[in-house]
């Protein structure tokens, strides 16, 4: 050992160089382990009518999330989904509307401002059947819950491989009309079914689409950001203390982050609007209300929970208030609904009749064509 001149202490005759202590960083161990943190993109929204917005102080259904219009039959549920078609379709992106109940007029979201010669994709019954229901059992006669939930990852998976080169919105009208393979098979040999069925097959098939695929899509590592709106009918279980139940089961209620719900609790809680002229009467609208029945969007638009009333027009939703000047913009469509082409918007009375019935707007928008 050689021996230091200073202070006697021994070394080694060759220098070590002292290891360094490694630095840790959380941020680098994460990176590694395939757990970065991605903060979500800007909230964006699929803008509906100014009617909508004032009633409920949201401006319609948010991009990347899940989005639930609720209500009893002919309440504006289909109405708000064809806003949100027409204007996902003017932001350029591309609409999927899957209409599994035959209740999205195609003259009416013409008459809303979509372009049939635009961007979307259309998908019914028929397609789901051949695309995916056959390939399962070719011998099966209608299209399943879980056809539909193969359609919507199928859609998926080719934008992840870049064949779809599109922010995607789903659109569903709506939950509740398909039933599980369980049950049509049950059908088809006349044996006994259950309604549950189909809520565990809505759970199954839907539950990672709108709890994991649609929400994670904000981040910003994901090119594209995708969305939900589905349409689902309610009914009240008097057995339950009058709890609101949604036709379908309760998965879409509770995987969606915004809930509008239209006209009551209890009841329809609507009225009829009638336009009547020199002896004619139409039925062209319905008197509704509004609330944010749900609202878990992040951000300062979180948790709002306003309601108002408000019109479902043939061309979309309007104030009460707005009602002479909506005459007189759309004079053309009276004229044709009113068959007097000399009609002034002053000739036209309105009448408010209590909802004893079912009415489909569709089926005054087919009169004006």
């Amino acid at each position: 050992m050689a021996k230091t001149k200073k202070d006697d202490v021994p070394v080694n005759s060759k220098t070590r160089t002292p290891t360094k202590k490694k630095t840790f960083s959380l941020d680098d161990f994460k990176k590694n382990l395939g757990a970065d943190d991605f903060k979500d993109k800007p909230l964006e929204w699929l803008k509906l009518s100014p009617a909508l917005q004032k009633a409920t102080g949201l401006p319609g259904f948010p991009i990347g999330y899940v989005s639930l219009a609720r209500g009893f039959t002919n309440t504006g549920k289909s109405t708000a989904i064809c806003e949100g078609i027409v204007a996902s379709q003017k932001m350029g992106r591309l609409p999927i509307i899957i209409d599994t109940e035959n209740n999205i007029g195609m003259e009416r979201l013409k008459m809303m401002g979509f372009d049939w010669d635009g961007n979307f994709i259309l998908i019914d019954n028929e397609f789901i059947l051949e695309k995916f229901g056959k390939k399962q059992d070719p011998k099966r006669g209608e299209a399943a819950i879980e056809d539909l939930a193969d359609t919507v990852k199928f859609l998926l998976s080719e934008q992840s491989q870049g064949n779809l080169e599109f922010g995607l919105d789903f659109f569903i009208d709506s939950i509740g009309t398909l039933d599980c393979i369980r049950t049509i098979n049950a059908q088809e040999k006349n044996t006994t079914d259950n309604n549950m069925w189909n809520a565990g097959a809505y759970e199954k098939s839907f539950k990672y689409l709108i709890n994991n695929t649609i929400p994670n899509s904000r981040k910003e590592n994901k090119t594209y950001t995708n969305s939900l709106v589905a349409v689902q009918k309610i009914w009240i279980d008097n057995m339950g203390n009058g709890v609101v139940k949604h036709k379908g089961g309760e998965a879409f209620y509770f995987g969606a982050r915004l809930i509008y719900h239209f006209g009551g609790i209890a009841a329809h809680s609507t009225k009829v609007v009638k336009a009547t002229s020199k002896g004619r009467e139409v039925a062209y609208g319905t008197d509704t209300k509004v609330n944010v029945a749900k609202n878990h969007i992040d951000g300062p638009l979180g948790g709002i929970s306003l309601q108002g009333e408000i019109m479902s027009m043939p061309h979309g939703f309007i104030f009460k208030e707005d009602l002479d000047d909506y005459k007189k913009q759309h004079i053309q469509y009276f004229r044709k609904v009113l068959e007097d082409d000399t009609l002034d918007a002053n000739d036209i009375s309105d009448e408010f009749e209590k909802n004893n019935e079912d009415i489909d707007i569709n089926d005054f928008v087919g009169k004006a064509n």
